[in-house]
């Protein structure tokens, strides 16, 4: 072989292998959709801190708010200004908090409470809109979990193979959006006000009567059964929901490839014997969770209506030794900053001295509030007995594996529920909404 041919062969040899070699150590590389990816992930999980406990803290800052403008009126910077006060000399928040703001305002609405927080960034306020946070939060987690899951192995060894083959084009498609509408927004407040005129019976275990009202209707004669339903969660509880379904799917992705042993699953599901008990005993548990569920959900309602009348019905005498040592007069010196700048140390205390009257009355009514919050953001308690219903309703679409498009849609909400009740009733989360409470109201 002629020199220059043998050259242009090494050439072309070298060539190929650099380019190989390049290929081999770019693929090793982390690239700009895993970074892009990794980025999303991050800002979701960061914000976890905020989605479970920004209602609270926003229910806090609201009642510490109406606290403070009652002790500014009570005890007036300028000497020419009347005190304002209840009567008899008393201080007290009624009239100023109610059952249906602090429940469901801050579940549905956009509230600022606090326009301006700091003149070191003029955009920071204390400002709750809870829904269009859920739904910013799982709008990137459910897209996350979607270039994750196509990115990963097609061959269904591992959990996240298994959810892009069964799973994840459904759960993407569920609700998730960056926005919420108003009428997402209406029928959260709806929900939540029904449960609060519903609550009697399974507060109390019977129900109140009404006194007669002439050509009146009862409050709870017009709440229509559409008024069950909520804006449940979709992305957030992706972990639970991987941890429900990762024994099921990964062993059924590749049945396919068995024939024998599918053949007798589908036998078992074709027996009309073993369609009838299977029918009957998950309509009868799905009954039985769907009525506990909101039981207990309608019980938080009316724990939540109880703390709040007993506070609103509780007044502090300003005239009481600790609350004249703690606010003495001239109250125009208690609005004198130092040299430090720090509001004054009088100030300090005769706000403490007005609000440690009322804090653990407020406290027990939140810690109530942040446990109705997390068992209704789970959505409809029939959410499992009526997909169950929709999924027996015709054993063909089982046994014979026909409309799978409709028939996983429904297994997604189910399994979506199933993951926010989890988190809802977990006594561990539940532990820890309440030590972020108390840390929230403690740093206050």
């Amino acid at each position: 072989m002629p020199r220059v041919a043998k050259l242009l062969l090494l050439g072309i040899a070298a060539t190929t292998f650099c380019r190989s070699t390049a290929e081999a150590q770019d693929a090793d590389k982390p690239n700009n959709y895993a970074a892009f990816t990794t980025a999303l992930s991050a800002l979701a999980v960061s914000n976890q801190d905020a989605i479970q406990n920004e209602r609270n803290a926003a229910r806090l800052e609201f009642v510490r708010q109406q606290v403070a403008n009652k002790v500014l009126a009570a005890f007036p910077a300028d000497s020419s200004k009347a005190p304002v006060t209840d009567p008899n000399n008393t201080l007290s928040i009624a009239g100023v908090v109610d059952e249906s703001s602090l429940l469901c305002g801050f579940r549905s609405d956009k509230q600022e409470i606090v326009k301006s927080i700091s003149g070191r960034d003029s955009t920071a306020s204390i400002t709750v809109d809870h829904l269009t946070t859920l739904a910013q939060q799982n709008y990137l987690t459910a897209v996350a979990g979607k270039l994750q899951a196509l990115a990963a192995p097609s061959k269904a060894d591992d959990i996240f193979s298994a959810f892009k083959s069964l799973f994840a084009t459904y759960q993407i498609t569920v609700s998730a959006q960056p926005k919420v509408d108003e009428k997402d927004r209406t029928n959260i407040r709806k929900s939540c006000e029904a449960d609060l005129k519903e609550f009697d019976a399974a507060f109390f275990g019977a129900r109140i009567p009404e006194a007669p009202s002439p050509g009146g209707r009862s409050a709870s004669a017009v709440i229509g059964a559409d008024q069950l339903s909520l804006f449940g969660p979709v992305g957030a509880f992706a972990g639970t929901i991987m941890g429900i379904i990762q024994p099921v799917l990964v062993d059924f992705a590749n049945l396919a490839s068995d024939f024998e042993k599918k053949k007798a699953i589908k036998t078992f599901l074709s027996d009309t014997s073993n369609q009838g008990k299977l029918r009957d005993s998950g309509l009868g548990l799905g009954r039985t969770g769907s009525d506990y569920l909101f039981s207990k959900r309608l019980s938080l309602a009316g724990t939540f209506a109880e703390q709040i009348a007993v506070l609103t019905g509780d007044s502090l005498d300003l005239g009481s030794k600790p609350v004249q040592a703690a606010c003495p007069a001239p109250y125009d010196a208690m609005y004198r900053r130092g040299s430090d700048g720090l509001p004054s140390a009088q100030f300090r205390r005769c706000y403490r001295a007005v609000w440690s009257h009322f804090e653990d009355g407020i406290t027990a009514a939140l810690k109530t509030a942040a446990a109705y919050d997390q068992l209704a953001d789970a959505g409809d308690t029939s959410t499992q007995l009526n997909g169950y219903k929709a999924l027996t309703n015709d054993f063909s679409k089982v046994a014979d594996e026909s409309g799978a498009v409709d028939f996983w849609d429904t297994v997604s909400k189910m399994l979506t529920f199933a993951g926010a009740v989890e988190t809802a009733v977990s006594q561990d989360n539940l532990k820890k909404l309440q030590q972020s409470l108390d840390a929230i109201s403690k740093g206050k």
